[in-house]
């Protein structure tokens, strides 16, 4: 699948925006001053097909998936945290058997931010497009995994009748094939491990929340210079 927000390249490669030039005339510029040239904007172009390594763990309870999966995707960040930890900085409830997103995204932003990097929350519920520019920004430019929230049951390996939200982990991905690779924390016999599905497929079944305006991709961005 392609994108005409993807570059598709065999490594990564940087192409500097083009800035205003000062006149020939004018005094030297000092950094920080009102007259200073605004930050360089870089624009990375995505590899075609990558997938980053991760330590698979199945999680430990029928609702600890956003313990589980953040477990996993911060131990790619040199950030070795258990699930009854994250799952106790998370809230995640016993009683409704889920963590609130919001809690989620804050408690993985506190710890990747001191090395430059923020998750946000975007949409892509049936927008396979905008999904594999989302997981290929991760995984491809900065080398990351991430998590998807989605209806669990929904999904191709999980099938159930009754909904309920999931966290998974976006691993890997393939443009030509348009396929995602997701790592699945549910310790169901058949659905706990690896599974690669069609990026439409995957879309179909992200759990975004637009009346409380909650995406459902943990989009991951580096900044390369402050805005």
């Amino acid at each position: 699948m392609r994108s005409a927000r993807l570059v598709l390249g065999a490594a990564l490669a940087a192409c500097v925006l083009p800035i205003a030039t000062p006149p020939a005339a004018a005094a030297p510029l000092v950094a920080g001053s009102a007259t200073a040239l605004p930050p360089v904007r870089v624009r990375l172009a995505v590899p075609a097909a990558v997938s980053v390594g991760i330590k698979g763990q199945a999680q430990r309870t029928s609702y600890y998936c956003a313990p589980a999966s953040s477990a996993i995707v911060l131990r790619a960040f040199g950030v070795r945290r258990g699930q009854d930890q994250l799952a106790g900085e998370m809230k995640t409830s016993a009683e409704a058997r889920s963590t609130k997103r919001e809690n989620t995204l804050a408690v993985l932003n506190a710890y990747v931010r001191p090395e430059g990097y923020q998750f946000r929350l975007t949409y892509a519920k049936d927008d396979p497009a905008a999904l594999m520019v989302q997981v290929s920004q991760a995984v491809g430019v900065l080398g990351k995994p991430t998590i998807v929230a989605v209806l669990g049951n929904r999904l191709p390996w999980s099938r159930k009748k009754r909904d309920f939200g999931h966290a998974i982990v976006a691993y890997g991905y393939d443009t030509a094939k348009g396929t995602i690779t997701v790592w699945d924390p549910n310790a169901r016999r058949g659905a706990t491990g690896t599974h690669v599905i069609p990026a439409k497929d995957l879309a179909a079944v992200v759990f975004d929340i637009p009346a409380r305006g909650i995406g459902g991709v943990f989009e991951l961005s580096k900044p390369l210079l402050p805005r």
